[in-house]
């Protein structure tokens, strides 16, 4: 009998009943999770509801249902390990009841019949690429939103099976709203599920799905952990114990609406001036917004770009291209990293201006990125309604006004939080923040014109020329040809000022 028939006989066979050996009696919303078929199954929501417990059981009940199985079990840090995953692995006696033998070295879970469970960090993309060599059938994630998007992505790419006898099962999270994923896990499973109540396919046709969990559906919690997690500040009470996938723990902007801040498209004045914000990326996305300042000051962001992959020059033509016709933007001001020197390259601004998109820096120096979202926080707060506003009976209106098309900026902006390392004021750099930083390029600018820098050395004077002192960034020296010898010995009295030229060397 080859492998694929003992497979199947197999799984004919009762499985064994792994829950009763281990003495785990799963809630009603537990047994919903663990009776999940899709690839790719979020359980998540409020704290308590029993998330860690039910993605331990369940990898170790696929571990002993396949033989040969190889689960990644991931978080953050190796200390949330063992404060999470590892813990409730602990509480079942770190599963010997059903065959398993704990490496405290490795961190491993093995099976006697080959299946293995690997507890593993991952913070950032190294921490990521130190797996891709590896390959697992089952990805458990615990606490998603908490680990960058990037990094969960790249560990997907290691889903894969070299035994035809061991099948690819998919993935499984739990988590609770907030941290540098939350944007990304929203967009996932959240809003196209329609907060759990469809299962959807993504765009490799795999069935994804999202099993909301509140407090309420664990009933094994003590009732004085409830009473605190009522009495948790607004923000903190939204996310741990509503599961509130709107409003969480950390957000950056918690005082955007899109009631507030949002409208549909309108015409704009031609006389209003026009100006960009560009955040350059290509493995990440590449944001570009265009923004109209009103004669009050308000600000209105009618456009945008945002997308991965694209080259500087093609980036460029796609600026132009998407400009109506007599469109004069007055200013782009642009993230600092693009008039970086790359070896032999232009910098990524030169290549720009090659396809007649001239760029000013936006400045990014020591706390600009903090004075940045604080010039955010002032625009997206209350001011005298505009004209627009003003018609529909409004007093007030945001000194921001975006529009609905602008869909990216407005979910980076409702989704990032604060960083949890470094500055508590800045933004966290490993959640989406490429539009946002459009955003604060532009806002932080207002007021100022463009600069027009010389990005590649000029050629230095002729090797004849008597080079004087130098004057600050001008200089003067005498010329060697007699015919303009005139104006350098004429009396400074009767022509005004000496003559400067500007350093071709400076």
């Amino acid at each position: 009998m080859d492998a694929l028939l003992l497979a199947a006989a197999r799984l004919e066979a009762p499985p064994p009943d792994v829950f009763a050996d281990l003495g785990y009696v799963p809630t009603p919303k537990q047994r919903q999770f663990h009776a999940a078929t899709e690839f790719d199954v979020l359980f998540g929501g409020s704290a308590g509801g029993g998330k860690t417990k039910s993605l331990v059981m369940e990898a170790i009940r696929q571990c002993v249902r396949y033989p040969g199985l190889r689960v990644g079990a991931f978080r953050r840090t190796y200390g949330e390990l063992k404060e999470s995953l590892i813990a409730e692995l602990a509480q079942v006696d770190f599963a010997r009841a059903v065959g398993a033998r704990w490496n405290g070295t490795d961190f491993e879970l093995r099976f006697n019949n080959g299946s293995l469970i690997m507890f593993r960090y991952a913070e950032t993309i190294q921490d990521a690429t130190r797996r891709q060599g590896g390959q697992y059938q089952l990805l458990i994630f615990d606490e998603r939103t908490l680990t960058p998007p990037e990094v969960c992505s790249f560990l997907e790419s290691r889903l894969r099976s070299g035994r035809r006898d061991v099948p690819v099962l998919g993935i499984r999270s739990g988590t609770n709203p907030g941290g540098p994923g939350h944007g990304a896990v929203k967009a996932r499973y959240i809003q196209p599920t329609s907060y759990g109540a469809n299962i959807i396919r993504d765009e490799r046709g795999r069935t994804v799905r999202f099993i909301p969990s509140k407090l309420s559906d664990n009933p094994h919690v003590n009732p004085e952990y409830a009473h605190d997690l009522a009495a948790l500040p607004e923000k903190l009470r939204a996310a741990f114990l509503d599961g509130d996938w709107d409003v969480f723990a950390g957000m950056m902007f918690p005082e955007i609406k899109r009631e507030r801040h949002v409208l549909d498209p309108i015409a704009l004045p031609a006389s209003w001036k026009r100006y960009n914000g560009l955040d350059w990326g290509f493995t990440a996305p590449w944001a570009v917004l265009w923004a109209a300042v009103d004669e009050d000051g308000r600000v209105w962001v009618y456009r945008e770009l945002y997308q991965r992959g694209v080259g500087e020059a093609e980036q460029a033509r796609r600026i132009l291209a998407a400009e109506n016709g007599g469109e004069h933007v007055a200013v782009r001001y642009a993230d600092d990293a693009m008039w970086a020197t790359r070896g032999d390259a232009k910098p990524i601004a030169a290549v720009y201006a090659d396809e007649g998109v001239h760029l000013t820096p936006a400045g990014k120096g020591a706390g600009s990125r903090v004075t940045g979202w604080q010039r955010v926080h002032s625009f997206l707060a209350e001011a005298p309604a505009c004209p627009h506003h003003r018609a529909q009976g409004w007093e007030t209106c945001p000194r921001l006004h975006i529009f609905s098309t602008v869909t990216e900026l407005y979910r980076e902006l409702t989704d990032l939080p604060h960083a949890t390392k470094g500055d508590p004021e800045d933004a966290d750099t490993a959640a989406d923040d490429h539009a946002a930083d459009a955003l604060r390029y532009l806002l932080s600018n207002l007021g100022s014109g463009p600069q027009f820098l010389i990005s590649e050395p000029l050629t230095t004077p002729a090797a004849d020329a008597e080079v004087l002192e130098p004057l600050g960034p001008t200089m003067a020296y005498r010329p060697t040809d007699p015919a303009a010898e005139e104006w350098w010995l004429e009396d400074d009295e009767a022509q005004g000022a000496g003559r400067t030229v500007v350093s071709p060397w400076d």
